[in-house]
C-alpha cells in the first residue's frame, strides 16, 4: 500500500561542488552526483574519488542523503574499476548508488551497506518492472519520464520498493536508456554518459526544413506534487547536473516552498524556512526557472498528453560555417566572446568547472587573407577540445567581426595549454584494494562452448522479422531461426506449427506500459502453450516471463557490454544474451573472450535509434525521411505503442572477418527493411557491401 504519511524528499542534482553546496543550503533532502567515471553526465565537472568522503560528510552534516550515480553500460575492461567505485562508496558511507548495468547487480551482495537504486536508464515503465526491481534487491526505482500519473500510481503501488519521479528539467525525446542516436552519429553514447543531444538540432523532413521537431519542452510538475504524493512517490527528482549552482538553488528553493505550501500546518511550521508562497508566486518562479533554457514548460506526459511536446530550439546555438555547435543547454564546455568596453575583446572559456579568461586589445585588420571571423575563431577553439566534449557558445559579440589570424592562434594556444594543465590533474581512477570475494566474482571465465560462430566465417543463423515479412522469406530460410517481432498472441500457434518450436523465438516489446501488460501476458501464455522461447527486452518483460513460466533469452533491450552482466542475466534464467549493438571492435573481442553464457550478435540491421512516446499530429510523418546537417538519415515507424526512428541505411558486420569475435548466434535484423527477401539473399551470398559499420571501426565513448 502507498504510505502517504511520509512526504516525498527533494532530490537535487550536483554536477559541481558549488552546485552541491547550493542544493544543501536551499533545503534539498538528498543530492545525487557522479564521480569522473561511470555516470550518465560525464560532461559535468563531477567529483574526484579523493573528494568523495568529504563530500558525503558534508551532505550528511546537512541532514541529507548522498546518492552516487554509476548508471551507464560498462565495458569488460571497466569492471574492476567499477567494483572499486562501489568499495569507495561503501567506505565513504554513500547512502545509495544508482545503477543500470546488470554487472553491478551481480556485485550488490558484496556491498550490503549500500542501497541500490535503478536509474531511469534502466527503463522501468510499469508495475511489472517495479516487481522485477524488488526481486533483484533494488530499493528504489527512478521511473521512466514519459509515464502518466495513473501509470506512476500503479508502479508506486508495488510494495517493497520505493519510487522516484523527475519533476523539473530537461526531457529526452527518446525513452531513457533506449536511445542510440548520439552513438550512431559519432560513437558518443547516451547510455555511457556522453550524449551530444543530436535530437536538439534542426532537421529536414523529405528535404523540407522542419525546425526542431525532436527537441522536447522542459518538464515542470510543480502543480502535480499533491497527486505524486498521493500516488506514493517517495522522491521528487530535479534534473540538472549540467546546470549552474544558481539554477540548482532556485529549483530546490521553488520545490521546497511548494511542498511547504500544502503540507499540514505543523509540518510546514517546523521547517524553519521561509513562509509558504501563493500558487501565483510559485508559478511565476517556475516560469523564471524555465527561462534558463528558453524552452516551454510542460506537464504533458504526467497528464497523459503526448502531442505538442516538441519543436522549440531553446537558447540559440551559434553557427560556425556549416557546423552547428551542440545546442545542449548546459554543454560540457562553453565559450563566451564579448566586447570588453575598451575596444578589445574578452574571451572566456569554461571547462571542467574551471575558467580560462583572456583580454585582447583592438587590432585593426590590414590583410583580410590573414584574418578570421569570430565564428571561425570559435571553430578553432572547438577543435582544441577533447574528442568527447560537447561545446556551446553562450555569447558571441559579432560572428562576422574580423580579427588577425595571429590573435586567434594565440588564444587557441592558451586554451590548449589550459586544457593540458587540467588533463594532468587526477583522472578519476580509484586506487583501492578489493576483497577476495569481489575479485573472485570479477575473475574471467572460459567462453561458453556455444559461442562457436565466428564473425565473417560462419553464416548468420537467425533472422529478426515481423509476421508480414516471414511469408516471403519462408522458402529461403532453410533451418534459420526466426525471431518474430511485433507478433500478436493469436498468431503464435500458426507460426509455431509452420516454423517449429526449435526455430521460433517470440520477441517481447522493448518498452511497454501498464495498460499493455494484459497483452504481453497473453503473448507469453501463447508462447508457453506452444513451448516457445520468449526474447525479453526489458526488466518489465523479464518479470512477466518469469511469472508465466516461459523459457527466455535476453534480447537487444537488455543488451550487454561485459561478461559479468551476461552472467548475471544467465543466472536470472536467460538462456542467451544479446551483445550491445553499440559495441566497438575492441569491446566485442573482450566480451567474447570472457562470456560464460551464449551470446547473440546482430551483424546486419537498422537499429532503433530512438523510441518515443511523443505522438505527432500529422500521421504523414511516419515513413518520411528525417535528415540533419551532418547527413544522418532516419525514418519513423510505429512499433507497438511507440514511434521508432530507424536509420534509412543499415549497418553491417557480416562481410568482416574476425575470429576473435565469436557468438552462439549471428543475427540479421530485417525490421524496417524495404525488401527483406533481397537483403537476406545479399547477406547470404556476400553481395552485401555496406557503407556503415556502426561503432566497429571507431571507439565507443
Amino acid at each position: 500500500m502507498n504510505d502517504t504519511s511520509v512526504f516525498p524528499e527533494i532530490l537535487a542534482p550536483a554536477g559541481t561542488p558549488e552546485a552541491l553546496e547550493a542544493a544543501l543550503q536551499s533545503g534539498a533532502d538528498a543530492v545525487y552526483f557522479g564521480l569522473k567515471q561511470f555516470n550518465a553526465r560525464r560532461g559535468a565537472r563531477n567529483f574526484l574519488p579523493a573528494e568523495l568522503a568529504a563530500t558525503v560528510r558534508r551532505i550528511h552534516d546537512a541532514g541529507a542523503r548522498a546518492c552516487l550515480t554509476l548508471n551507464i553500460d560498462l565495458a569488460q575492461r571497466e569492471l574492476g574499476e567499477a567494483a572499486r567505485h562501489l568499495e569507495l562508496a561503501r567506505q565513504a558511507k554513500v547512502d545509495a548508488v544508482l545503477v543500470r548495468d546488470p554487472a553491478l547487480l551481480a556485485l550488490r551482495p558484496f556491498f550490503p551497506e549500500l542501497e541500490f537504486h535503478f536509474s531511469t536508464q534502466a527503463g522501468i515503465s510499469s508495475s511489472a518492472g517495479m516487481a522485477a526491481a524488488r526481486e533483484l534487491g533494488v530499493g528504489r526505482v527512478v521511473l521512466a519520464r514519459e509515464l502518466s500519473l495513473d501509470e506512476i500510481r500503479a508502479a508506486a503501488a508495488v510494495p517493497g520498493v520505493g519510487t522516484e519521479v523527475f519533476v523539473q528539467g530537461a526531457l529526452c525525446f527518446s525513452v531513457s536508456g533506449r536511445c542510440l542516436l548520439s552513438s550512431w552519429v559519432g560513437g558518443r553514447s547516451g547510455n555511457r554518459g556522453t550524449c551530444t543531444s543530436p535530437c536538439r538540432v534542426a532537421w529536414q523532413i523529405d528535404g523540407q526544413a522542419a525546425g526542431r521537431p525532436l527537441s522536447m519542452h522542459d518538464l515542470c510538475l510543480l502543480e502535480r506534487l499533491q497527486e505524486l504524493h498521493a500516488a506514493g512517490v517517495r522522491a521528487l527528482k530535479i534534473e540538472g547536473r549540467l546546470k549552474t549552482p544558481e539554477w540548482v538553488s532556485r529549483a530546490v528553493t521553488l520545490y521546497r516552498r511548494a511542498l511547504d505550501a500544502w503540507k499540514p500546518a505543523p509540518a510546514a511550521a517546523d521547517t524553519g524556512r521561509s513562509s509558504p508562497a501563493s500558487r501565483a508566486d510559485l508559478l511565476a518562479e517556475a516560469a523564471r526557472l524555465g527561462a534558463y533554457t528558453g524552452r516551454r514548460l510542460t506537464t504533458g506526459y504526467a497528464d497523459g498528453l503526448r502531442t505538442d511536446l516538441t519543436g522549440e530550439s531553446g537558447r540559440p546555438a551559434a553557427q560556425t560555417g556549416a557546423a552547428l555547435l551542440n545546442p545542449e543547454p548546459s554543454p560540457a564546455a562553453t565559450i563566451r566572446i564579448v566586447a570588453d568596453g575598451k575596444g578589445g575583446l574578452l574571451w572566456q572559456f569554461l571547462y571542467g568547472g574551471q575558467t580560462f579568461e583572456r583580454r585582447t586589445p583592438h587590432q585593426p585588420v590590414r590583410n583580410v587573407e590573414r584574418s578570421l571571423t569570430l565564428a571561425e575563431a570559435v571553430t578553432r577553439l572547438t577543435a582544441a577540445m577533447p574528442d568527447d566534449t560537447t561545446v556551446g557558445v553562450t555569447e558571441l559579440a559579432d560572428p562576422d567581426l574580423r580579427i588577425p589570424r595571429s590573435t586567434a592562434n594565440h588564444v587557441a594556444r592558451d586554451v590548449a595549454a589550459f586544457l593540458n594543465r587540467l588533463q594532468k590533474e587526477p583522472d578519476g581512477t580509484v586506487r583501492i584494494e578489493l576483497s577476495v570475494p569481489v575479485k573472485a566474482a570479477l575473475a574471467a571465465a572460459s567462453p561458453h562452448l556455444a559461442n562457436s560462430r565466428s564473425l565473417g566465417q560462419d553464416r548468420p543463423d537467425r533472422v529478426r522479422l515481423e509476421p508480414t515479412a516471414v511469408e516471403a522469406l519462408l522458402p529461403r530460410l532453410g533451418e534459420t531461426g526466426v525471431i518474430l517481432d511485433n507478433a500478436a498472441a493469436q498468431d503464435i500457434d500458426c507460426w509455431a506449427a509452420r516454423l517449429g518450436g526449435d526455430r521460433l523465438i517470440v520477441a517481447l516489446p522493448s518498452v511497454f506500459y501498464e495498460a499493455d501488460i494484459p497483452a504481453v501476458i497473453s503473448l507469453l501464455d501463447a508462447c508457453r502453450t506452444a513451448g516457445l522461447c520468449a526474447e525479453v527486452n526489458s526488466w518489465d518483460g523479464w518479470q512477466l516471463a518469469r511469472r508465466c513460466g516461459v523459457r527466455l533469452e535476453a534480447g537487444p533491450g537488455l543488451m550487454v557490454l561485459n561478461a559479468l552482466a551476461a552472467r548475471k542475466l544467465g543466472e536470472l534464467g536467460c538462456a542467451g544474451v544479446a551483445i550491445s549493438l553499440e559495441a566497438d571492435r575492441r569491446q566485442l573481442e573482450e566480451l567474447c573472450a570472457a562470456a560464460a553464457v551464449p551470446l547473440s550478435l546482430t551483424v546486419f540491421g537498422r537499429p532503433p535509434l530512438m523510441r518515443t512516446r511523443v505522438e505527432f499530429r500529422a500521421a504523414a510523418v511516419l515513413g518520411r525521411l528525417f535528415e540533419d546537417s551532418r547527413g544522418v538519415q532516419m525514418r519513423p515507424r510505429l512499433e507497438g505503442c511507440l514511434t521508432v526512428f530507424r536509420p534509412a541505411e543499415p549497418f553491417a558486420l557480416c562481410d568482416l572477418r574476425n575470429p576473435a569475435i565469436r557468438a552462439a548466434h549471428l543475427v540479421v535484423d530485417l525490421l524496417a527493411s524495404p525488401d527483406p527477401a533481397a537483403e537476406w539473399l545479399a547477406v547470404l551470398d556476400g553481395s552485401c557491401r555496406p557503407r556503415l559499420r556502426f561503432n566497429y571501426e571507431r571507439t565507443l565513448r
